[in-house]
C-alpha cells in the first residue's frame, strides 16, 4: 500500500489545483533539488508558485508512483509525470523523491526528477473524422469485448472482463497469443477518463506495473454532427534495455487500420 502522504500527493498534483497541492506539505517545509540546488525554497507558500508555473506549461500533467520504501522516519519513491507541452509533444519526467513527514505533512524532500532525454520520437497519432456521434464510439471504446474487433496487431484473441470502463484506476484483462510469446494475458490500467471525449490505457502483465506503453482515443465532436478521432501510441515511459531497441511495437499503419475498423463499427 502506498503511504499515506505519498498518496495524498499524487491525488492532488492530478487535481491540477496548485493551492491543494500546497496543503500536502508543512509551512516551513524546506525543498531541496541536489541537482540544482538554486531552485531549492523553504515554505510551502513556494509550492502553490511553483506549481503554477509547472501546470502552466503541462496543463494535462499526470503523476505515478512507481516504486516506494520507507526507511525509519523517511520515505523514498520513484514518480514519472508526464503532460503535453504547448507544442503537441509528450514531455517526461522521472526519478526518486526522499521526503519525511510531520502530523501527516510533507516537512522536508529531496526532489530529484527531471526531464527524460529520449532519442527519436515516442509517440505515433493518427486522426480520423467519423460519420457517428462521440457518445456512440464512446460506448465501443469503453467496451473491453468489443476490444477484438478494433485490434490491427492480430494479437488479441477475446477480454476476459466483461463490465465496461467507467473511471481512471480501472482494470481490464484482455487473452493475447502471438508467435514468439504464444498465450499469454495483458491487464490493462486505465489511465485516463473523460466520458465521450478521452479514454486511455497503460497495457502490463497481470500483477505488475505498466510497461510503460499507451493507448488514448481523444473524440472531438465537429459542427456537423461527427467526429475527429485521435489515437496515440505512446511508449516515452518504455525503459526495459531490452524492449527500447524494438519500438515502436504498434506501426502507424496498425493506428490507422485500427481506426478503420472502428469507423465500421460504428457506421
Amino acid at each position: 500500500m502506498v503511504p499515506e502522504a505519498l498518496e495524498a500527493l499524487r491525488v492532488a498534483i492530478n487535481s491540477h489545483v496548485p493551492e491543494r497541492i500546497a496543503g500536502c506539505f508543512t509551512d516551513d517545509y524546506v525543498a531541496e533539488r541536489p541537482l540544482k540546488p538554486h531552485e531549492g525554497f523553504i515554505g510551502s507558500d513556494h509550492v502553490a508558485a511553483n506549481w503554477r508555473k509547472i501546470l502552466a506549461g503541462l496543463p494535462d500533467l499526470q503523476a505515478e508512483i512507481l516504486r516506494h520504501a520507507q526507511n525509519g522516519d523517511e520515505l523514498w519513491s520513484e514518480w514519472e509525470m508526464r503532460g503535453t507541452a504547448p507544442t503537441g509533444a509528450t514531455v517526461v519526467l522521472r526519478g526518486p523523491v526522499v521526503l519525511t513527514t510531520r502530523d501527516g505533512r510533507i516537512a522536508w524532500a529531496r526532489f530529484y526528477p527531471d526531464p527524460v532525454t529520449m532519442n527519436g520520437p515516442t509517440h505515433t497519432t493518427v486522426s480520423w473524422v467519423l460519420d457517428a456521434p462521440a457518445d456512440r464510439i464512446f460506448a465501443v471504446l469503453r467496451d473491453p469485448r468489443r476490444h477484438p474487433e478494433l485490434d490491427a496487431t492480430g494479437f488479441l484473441r477475446r477480454a476476459e472482463t466483461l463490465d465496461p470502463i467507467g473511471a481512471v484506476g480501472d482494470t481490464f484483462v484482455l487473452a493475447m497469443h502471438n508467435d514468439e510469446q504464444g498465450d499469454y494475458r495483458i491487464e490493462n490500467h486505465v489511465v485516463t477518463f473523460t466520458e465521450n471525449r478521452v479514454i486511455g490505457w497503460a497495457p502490463g502483465r497481470p500483477s505488475q506495473r505498466a510497461g510503460g506503453h499507451r493507448f488514448t482515443w481523444t473524440l472531438t465532436p465537429t459542427d456537423d454532427g461527427r467526429t475527429e478521432v485521435t489515437h496515440t501510441y505512446d511508449w516515452a515511459a518504455v525503459t526495459h534495455p531490452a524492449k527500447v531497441p524494438r519500438l515502436p511495437l504498434v506501426s502507424a499503419a496498425q493506428l490507422e487500420a485500427s481506426v478503420g475498423q472502428l469507423a465500421t463499427m460504428v457506421a
